[in-house]
């Protein structure tokens, strides 16, 4: 989602978690490395396939 600040805004629930995490950046480049380092620590995924990137993506966009 982009907010009227320009902000755009990430929900960990947004991709199939129960999880109430959220994210709020400037942009899919800057978000994607710290959403990684949550599901990481929190939902022990440590490898990111491209595909699970796009879903990512998706998640950021439809929040716009």
């Amino acid at each position: 989602m982009t907010d009227s600040n320009g902000k755009k805004h990430f929900h960990c629930k947004d991709v199939g978690y129960e999880c109430d995490w959220q994210l709020e950046g400037d942009s899919e480049e800057q978000m994607l490395p710290v959403i990684e380092e949550h599901a990481a620590e929190v939902h022990n995924l440590t490898h990111f396939k491209e595909e699970a990137v796009e879903h990512v993506k998706e998640a950021i966009r439809r929040n716009g």
